[in-house]
């Protein structure tokens, strides 16, 4: 029985119009559920899935301008055809623009929206004559208009970054591009064995300098298809998340009690683990069953006995916990600004009212966790976003309110500092600076 891959991305497109879900989510499942098809197959859905929904101000723009009608006023099913078609057109060479134009005019007739064929016709291939000028924006003159058109970002969130960041368009460009996939090796006795099996499978490999055993693959299909994930050899990592791991001080062999309180997929807490491995103890916990379930299947991917999963609410107050541990991480809920090139639809969904409830739920999570610090013990705090109320002022809340006080992240990931910083004691990690997620991570000992 053959599959309409178009179709399938239309049904995705338009369910994510109907009902508030993850787009991520919702194209992970799909895949799944169309697990059978050949890779390609599956390559195209993800990429045609994720790009139109990430490109959509952009696309949008195109359109009105080739246009008679905005694409606000059309049918929600037709102005996904549209945005999925000129996403093929405009950002991928391989699918010729005829195709891409009949395929379009073919799923509206199968879709009974067949009034509307010629117009859907008719715009795209507008396009396609002047499809030189139609990614120019030169007729944006406001700054921040421009910069929301060109990189697909809601224009708030640009003027944000463009009063609390250095050279914002910087920053917001690189939130726009497709962030490459990293790993960590857990035992430096498999690399060798990995790069040969990597090789002879021709993914590419690329070592990343700073964090021992931490590598940079592309050209895969899936991840699963990747030698030595199944067995539990790597993790599946961003050099920000590891960075993250490496500030905890935790050393090879320790043998120290650690907390990671809002865990899953539980990264972090495998990456701390597998240095203690054998030794040691990480309490690995998150809010639903959901995720501990999720955190469970990773850490028995790996096989670290050294991990428990356990539900736990970070914000409820767990008297067994108290004073208990050497380390506590808080990777917090936060606004994922940092991550959205990986998450298409984040910045659609946050608002500002958003970010200052998810800032009042910072404040109770890491005022309730601080308890569960021993006296002279560490706690971490990090975030995916680039965003001062949830990092900077973060870190002056903690200081100012808790019986904890900053310490330097320098012995532990020196690469990252020059000498020339105000501190030291934390850090705004940013893809267009240092090549990883939009990353905050601060150090902390109880007093």
């Amino acid at each position: 029985m053959s599959v309409n891959t178009r179709e399938i991305i239309l049904d995705i497109l338009t369910e994510l119009d109907k009902r508030d879900c993850k787009s991520h989510l919702l194209i992970r499942d799909v895949l799944l559920k169309y697990d059978y098809l050949d890779a390609r197959d599956k390559g195209f859905i993800k990429r045609v899935s994720e790009g139109t929904v990430f490109n959509r101000i952009t696309l949008d723009y195109v359109l009105d301008k080739y246009s008679s009608k905005p694409m606000a006023k059309c049918k929600p099913a037709v102005a996904a055809i549209l945005r999925m078609s000129l996403y093929q057109i405009l950002y991928m060479d391989k699918v010729p623009d005829n195709a891409a134009c009949d395929e379009a005019v073919k799923l509206c007739r199968k879709k009974s929206f067949e009034a509307f064929c010629p117009f859907v016709n008719g715009v795209l291939r507008n396009i396609c004559r002047d499809k030189d000028n139609a990614l120019s924006f030169d007729g944006i003159n406001d700054k921040a208009t421009r910069l929301s058109v060109q990189y697909s970002c809601p224009e708030w969130i640009v003027k944000m970054f463009m009063k609390e960041q250095d050279d914002a368009e910087s920053l917001i460009s690189a939130l726009s591009e497709i962030r490459p996939t990293y790993v960590k090796v857990l035992n430096s006795a498999d690399t060798a064995e990995l790069e040969r099996e990597w090789a002879s499978k021709d993914i590419k490999y690329e070592p990343v300098k700073c964090i021992e055993g931490a590598y940079k693959l592309e050209s895969f299909e899936g991840m699963e298809s990747v030698p030595g994930f199944t067995q539990g050899k790597f993790l599946v990592q961003d050099i920000s998340s590891m960075i993250c791991a490496e500030s905890t001080g935790v050393r090879a062999g320790s043998d120290i009690k650690v907390l990671d309180v809002c865990a899953a997929p539980g990264g972090k807490s495998s990456y701390v683990a597998s240095k203690m491995f054998p030794n040691g103890e990480v309490i690995s916990c998150d809010v639903s069953e959901e995720k501990v379930s999720l955190i469970a299947e990773n850490v028995s991917r790996m096989g670290l006995t050294n991990v428990t999963p356990t539900l736990q609410d970070a914000t409820e107050f767990n008297s067994e916990f108290e004073n208990r541990f050497d380390v506590v991480i808080a990777d917090v809920p936060c606004s994922g600004l940092g991550v959205m090139s990986r998450k298409s639809d984040i910045k659609y969904k946050i608002s500002n009212e958003a970010m200052k409830d998810i800032c009042d739920l910072q404040k109770k999570i890491i005022t309730n966790v601080s308890r569960y610090v021993k006296p002279g013990g560490v706690l971490v705090y990090s975030t995916c976003t680039v965003h001062k109320a949830e990092n900077e002022k973060m870190v002056k809340f903690i200081t100012e309110n808790l019986s904890l006080t900053e310490d330097s992240l320098t012995p532990y990931v020196p690469f990252l500092f020059t000498g020339a910083e105000k501190s030291d004691t934390h850090v705004q990690l940013r893809p267009d600076k240092f090549g990883t997620d939009g990353f905050f991570v601060a150090r902390f000992l109880r007093k």
